[in-house]
């Protein structure tokens, strides 16, 4: 442990359901920002650790993510400086659109942020990634959290310096992941590369990029990565085919998956992979799609101003 006086087991088992389950936006609570701050002074470094995964779905609390740069900026244990550092990507998804130049389509008028901390933040992050006094741990995790801004020159080149140079497969890890975040020819071939890397950490974060930019260049490499003897590969293998594979073919694939698989673990992956497909095919019919995440945003938005609130209704009233 980085520290003293751990939670008894119990009670430090509840205290990381609750926050897995506010990561998930799985919490019956309203100030649930209010309680991953707490958390995020816990004395024990497991809890804080996963305050900060948590906490990325709540990016609109500004307050939140000061504290959490702060961390970033100075805390003296690396393994929490780094997750801080990763978990500032949030504010740079977020403030996309301050930028003044955006790829193609990019929607703009959605920032949580404002344009002050998103330039502080960006600017901190640029000179983290290559603070040659820092830690290869939070560079890389800095890298991570600039993967958002790959579209741009200084930074592209920043993502492909530390692919190419990296000390081990974890930074590999990291420009990966940093790669998987933007459409761009160059990184998309990488990926598809490393869908054969010998390392496992390298192999699956090219599995989890290659799902997250849809490449349906990937199905046939993750068909066979789905009977790899490792479990770990045959889960990812099965989450990212539901995003890459055909529609047309998917059903098929998922039944012989289905009629194959004996571990429980990888038939919950399976069971993603069909959820997949039920969002996947219902955007092709032009159906809408329930956004938990967009709906529980606007409501956080109306809590944390009534007043504006107050005043639409009012002017809506005054239009009937």
């Amino acid at each position: 442990m980085l520290m003293e006086n751990a939670s008894p087991l119990d009670e430090k088992l509840q205290i990381l359901k609750r926050i897995e389950d506010i990561g998930n936006r799985d919490f019956d609570g309203v100030d649930v920002t209010k309680l991953l701050k707490g958390y995020l002074h816990s004395s024990d470094p497991e809890i804080m650790l996963s305050a900060l995964q948590a906490a990325s779905n709540y990016v609109s609390d500004e307050s939140l993510f000061q504290e959490i740069f702060k961390m970033a900026h100075d805390y003296p244990e690396e393994e929490i400086r780094a997750m801080a550092n990763s978990c500032l990507g949030a504010v740079i998804q977020d403030g996309l659109e301050f930028e003044d130049q955006l790829p193609p389509g990019f929607p703009s008028g959605y920032a949580s942020v404002s344009r002050e901390f998103y330039q502080t933040v960006r600017d901190f992050l640029l000179a983290k990634v290559d603070a040659l006094m820092e830690s290869m741990e939070v560079r890389r995790r800095a890298l991570e959290a600039l993967g958002y801004l790959a579209f741009q020159p200084e930074v592209r080149q920043i993502v492909m310096r530390f692919y190419h140079q990296a000390p081990n497969p974890y930074v590999k890890v990291s420009a990966l992941y940093a790669m998987g975040l933007i459409k761009d020819a160059v990184f998309e071939r990488l990926i598809l590369e490393e869908l054969y890397s010998a390392s496992e950490p390298v192999l699956l974060e090219a599995v989890h990029s290659a799902a997250g930019l849809e490449l349906h260049a990937a199905e046939e490499r993750l068909m066979q990565l789905s009977k790899s003897p490792s479990t770990d590969i045959r889960y990812e293998s099965v989450v990212a085919l539901g995003a890459v594979a055909p529609i047309s073919r998917l059903p098929d694939i998922i039944k012989n998956l289905e009629a194959n698989e004996q571990s429980e673990e990888v038939r919950e992956a399976i069971l993603v992979a069909k959820s997949c497909l039920k969002q996947r095919s219902a955007l092709n019919k032009g159906e809408s799609i329930w956004d938990d995440n967009l709906i529980l945003s606007e409501i956080e938005d109306i809590l944390d101003n009534p007043e504006s609130e107050d005043e639409g209704n009012s002017s809506n009233n005054d239009g009937v």
